[in-house]
């Protein structure tokens, strides 16, 4: 019984305590980010590295004590975001070109103000309803990215589900089942 008691104690389970998460968006012309470990507490002074998506560096600073960092947008390029936290934990979040709504939306209003002044009137109104719903829809786009971020932070922070909890108690009984084996054995 002390030499499975020992293996027990002395054997590593994974641990999710300390995993760190970073979650980014845009809005206009700047990248935001957060970065928390998985209870909940901020990264301060986490160094954060922005990568674009072929490796290549292209900046890096440190959040704030809130767990923030904020920075331009540096292109129409999508971006693989790193924070590292102490002790070697790390986190990263990839944030697409599609999502880099600022500098895409400002190159595309000027594309539709000058296809709306080279078209003829009645082709101008038609082309205007598409063009106005094209711009609502990017506008849209933007304003609920920050929300599906959010939905997405609180589905990485749910905790155990059913199955975690079920298999936590079959492995318990499994362990006093070997207890009680291993006792019997002795009588």
């Amino acid at each position: 019984m002390g030499l499975v008691l020992f293996f027990l104690l002395s054997s590593s389970f994974p641990a999710e305590a300390h995993r760190v998460y970073i979650y980014a968006w845009a809005e206009g012309n700047t990248v935001y980010t957060e970065s928390y470990f998985s209870g909940g507490v901020k990264v301060k002074n986490g160094l954060v590295q922005v990568f674009d998506l072929d490796g290549k560096k292209i900046l890096e600073g440190h959040t704030n004590s809130k767990g923030e960092f904020s920075f331009q947008v540096p292109g129409k390029t999508g971006l693989r975001i790193v924070v590292n936290a102490s002790m070697g934990h790390r986190g990263e979040y990839v944030l697409k070109a599609d999502e880099l709504g600022g500098v895409a939306a400002s190159e595309t209003g000027k594309e539709q103000a000058e296809t709306v002044t080279k078209t003829g009137s009645q082709e101008s109104q038609q082309g205007g309803v598409d063009q106005l719903r094209k711009v609502i829809e990017e506008t849209l786009d933007s304003r609920l990215r920050p929300i599906a971020r959010s939905m997405a932070k609180l589905q990485e922070e749910k905790g155990p589900g059913l199955t975690e909890i079920v298999g936590g108690i079959g492995y318990i009984f499994g362990i006093m089942g070997l207890l009680l084996y291993f006792r019997s054995r002795k009588k």
